[in-house]
């Protein structure tokens, strides 16, 4: 899956999790990027959160990816499992910083 975005880019995978699968409450998102080539800084990676369905619907976009393909993974996420995850992403790399701690 690759990014529109112009400019540099890493490639890695990212994983959308729905963190409180199941409740009633206002879904909230957790988003890690996965590096391919292991070249973050110290230990773990750091996650992205959004709060509300919007939230993570204009994030997608951002990153390059079609408004179509995001409410789909969202959709996914909804009606079949609680994660999704997106493989061969060209992350934008001024969007990598936010997955390092």
């Amino acid at each position: 899956m690759e990014t529109l975005e112009a400019g540099p880019t890493v490639e890695g995978s990212l994983d959308i999790r729905w963190e409180n699968y199941g409740s009633m409450a206002v879904p909230k998102y957790r988003v890690l990027f996965l590096r391919y080539d292991n070249k973050f800084k110290g230990g773990a990676q750091q996650p992205k959160l959004f709060e509300g369905t919007s939230a993570l619907e204009t994030y997608l976009p951002e990153l390059g990816f079609a408004p179509e393909d995001a409410k789909n993974w969202i959709k996914q996420i909804h009606a079949e499992s609680s994660s999704v995850p997106i493989t061969h992403v060209m992350m934008p790399e001024r969007y990598v910083a936010d997955y390092q701690n």
